[in-house]
């Protein structure tokens, strides 16, 4: 079977309905989309590694000795062990549930593995290292990331069957950018990323830009698009500014504003009385209070008779919105939208939008659906922007005759890439913290100290203390063997903590787990809260003084300072802490140096921006939580700035586009040109 690039998934060799189904849920619904799943990394089977030694990963010749295999029935587990010997010296192979492995390796002699060699209790050993296909030395071979039951080695078969049979003679991108980058066609570098002849990671790395720069392209000309349809939108809803307005707000402050907030507060007032549409972004250092300033503008449309809508990009941010406006506005009028709604809750709040009866709605993506309609919507809030694309930004303002925009973000941005992702926007900014908060102390914990540190972090715990664990996976990887996870951390919790009241909280968690654990923080219930990046944001517990991040060399600047603001936000004097993974790399040890001398957020995303880099946890827990499936804007921040240039020429100079780029600007135009107001 000939395979295109518009082939869907179902018809490859390999994929069942449950695989197709996993694939399309992470985006992946044609063979195109399934090919841009690149390699996490390469193996080298070109050369067998004739130093063997601890922590030392390569391809080593195995001379096999015993082989056994025991089962577990009960849990449907198996461990498979095999003795011998590389370089001489005695190793044992661990295999978890891969009895089939059995009769490959009494059958070859020596076998061919490659992995790591650990050493435990004086002994070598090596846990799931890969038997070399066929038992041959040589080649490349490229690894892939698991995708739920979608196993590595899977993967690499279904990837490889696609290009056996792959006919391509299109092209993506214009002849103006493949000649401008010297790109190469598409066919040849997917061909150079998952079938690399060679390991010249160089190479392979400028295969791969061709594809980051593509979608990075794509984004500009959308965000540049979007911009000159909006601009100059003249403003249809009207704000009135008076002294009973005035009077609410100061009935419903629980502090006076500070002098940025009441700055940014006036600025917003100033865009909805002009006479056109508001499109604003306000970035806040954490604590900031940027949340009041947007709840404000939300007043100032639901008093003047208009609809609200706040966007959060987690249900949980979401609900934590929703719980601080029924408490700021009252409950009476105000509705929460996500998909985890009840379809009977969910019609009853669809009539009541559709009537005007709800005057502010707080939700997830499930705002965009096209089924929403709005009796008089005015004002579109969109909490952490970098989270949503430019067109989900946009399908919220189609839902209106010319809503005004806000869009807020609790990661600083430095000015450089502000002009490169947002310079649509005017900008409104809060650097201080609030009056009353300290500063939160920061230090690292050594791998080696780890143990003596939670000993210590018992006793203040024990003593009344409340706050954070934070873990880089849900589940271990077996591909990442030095990342810390929820499921191993929380059954070990029970044991170095007994009698502390815990809960786990992540992205698979149910809305209904995730309730539960927030709500018996929040009252005190629980003390110690193990959860992944899923409270980066908006988790607001003014208790919470210990934060404790595990494998924190391997997060980015901004992530790190996003995290540290979870605690420090009452009068308390809070801690974070952060763990080394037992081997940091040098790039990790600086941000861990940069984070521990710094407190200024705006500082800190310059140095995230120089140090280029964000470490592997962003998307290793929630896949497409981010706009981009290949790109990081911080690494790839040239490749942004050339994408922003060659958008704004092939937009001037329509005889250079190419016929996607006419097709994807035709359906943009379409889609704007077809509004249906209500």
């Amino acid at each position: 079977m000939t395979i295109t690039p518009d082939t869907p998934v179902e018809k490859l060799k390999g994929i069942g309905p449950s695989y197709a189904a996993i694939l399309r849920r992470r985006g992946m619904a044609t063979a195109a989309e399934l090919l841009l799943y690149f390699p996490e990394t390469y193996l080298d089977l070109s050369k067998i590694e004739q130093s063997p030694w601890p922590g030392r990963e390569g391809l080593y010749a195995f001379t096999i000795g015993r082989v056994r295999v025991s089962r577990n029935f009960r849990k449907r587990s198996s461990l498979l062990t095999a003795q011998g010997q590389i370089g001489g010296r005695p190793v044992t192979l661990v295999f978890f549930n891969q009895p089939y492995l059995l009769e490959i390796l009494r059958r070859n002699e020596p076998a061919y593995v490659y992995g790591r060699i650990e050493e435990r209790q004086d002994r070598w050993q090596m846990v799931n290292p890969l038997l070399a296909p066929e038992n041959r030395v040589g080649g490349i071979l490229p690894r892939y990331r698991p995708l739920a039951a979608l196993k590595a080695g899977t993967m690499r078969k279904i990837i490889a069957g696609i290009l056996t049979s792959w006919q391509d003679e299109g092209e993506t991108l214009p002849d103006l950018v493949l000649q401008r980058h010297n790109f190469p066609g598409r066919t040849a570098a997917l061909r150079a990323i998952h079938q690399p002849q060679a390991l010249d990671r160089d190479k392979i790395d400028k295969m791969k830009e061709r594809f980051i720069y593509g979608e990075l392209l794509i984004f500009q000309l959308e965000l540049q698009f979007v911009r000159a349809c909006f601009r100059g939108r003249r403003r249809v809803h009207r704000y009135l500014f008076h002294n009973d307005l005035r009077r609410s707000i100061d009935r419903r402050l629980p502090f006076p504003l500070s002098e940025e907030q009441v700055a940014a507060f006036s600025e917003i007032v100033n865009d909805l009385r002009s006479p056109q549409t508001m499109q604003r972004l306000l970035q806040g250092e954490v604590g900031s209070g940027k949340t009041i300033v947007a709840f404000l503008a939300l007043l100032l449309a639901r008093e003047n008779g208009h609809q609200g809508a706040f966007l959060a990009p987690t249900e949980i941010l979401a609900r934590q919105h929703y719980r601080n406006a029924c408490s700021f506005f009252g409950s009476d009028g105000i509705a929460l939208l996500t998909g985890s709604c009840e379809i009977g809750a969910r019609k009853v709040i669809l009539a009541r939008l559709a009537r005007g009866e709800i005057s502010l709605v707080f939700g997830t993506h499930a705002l965009i659906a096209e089924s929403i309609v709005f009796k008089n919507l005015s004002l579109v809030v969109i909490d952490e922007q970098h989270r949503f694309g430019v067109a989900q930004r946009a399908a919220l303002f189609f839902k209106s005759r010319a809503a005004d925009l806000l869009v807020t973000t609790a990661t600083p941005i430095p000015r450089t890439m502000l002009l490169a992702l947002y310079n649509d926007l005017a900008v409104s900014t809060l650097k201080k913290p609030l009056s009353g908060r300290l500063p939160v102390t920061t230090r690292i914990v050594p791998a080696a100290d780890r143990d003596k540190f939670y000993r210590r972090l018992k006793r203040e715990l024990e003593s009344g203390r409340q706050g954070y664990v934070i873990l880089p996976l849900i589940e271990k990887s077996e591909h990442y063997p030095d990342l810390r996870s929820l499921q191993e951390e929380g059954a070990a919790g029970k044991i170095r903590w007994p009698g502390i009241p815990q809960a786990m909280l992540s992205g698979k968690s149910t809305a209904a787990q995730k309730e539960r654990a927030l709500k018996q923080f929040g009252n005190g219930a629980v003390r110690l809260l193990l959860a992944t990046t899923v409270v980066e944001v908006g988790m607001d517990f003014p208790d919470a003084t210990i934060m404790v991040i595990e494998n924190a060399d391997r997060y980015g600047l901004a992530q790190l300072h996003q995290l540290r603001g979870r605690v420090g936000r009452g009068t308390e004097q809070s801690h974070c802490f952060l763990i080394e993974s037992p081997r940091p790399t040098e790039n990790g040890k600086l941000r861990l140096q940069a984070i521990t001398a710094h407190h200024d957020g705006f500082r800190i995303a310059e140095l995230d921006l120089e140090l280029r880099g964000g470490g592997v946890i962003a998307g290793l827990e929630q896949a497409g939580e981010l706009d981009f499936k290949l790109a990081d804007v911080k690494k790839d921040f040239r490749l942004l700035q050339e994408a922003q240039t060659d958008a704004r020429r092939l937009l001037q100079n329509p005889e250079l586009q190419n016929d996607d780029v006419k097709n994807y600007l035709l359906a943009l135009s379409k889609k704007t040109g077809e509004l249906s107001f209500s």
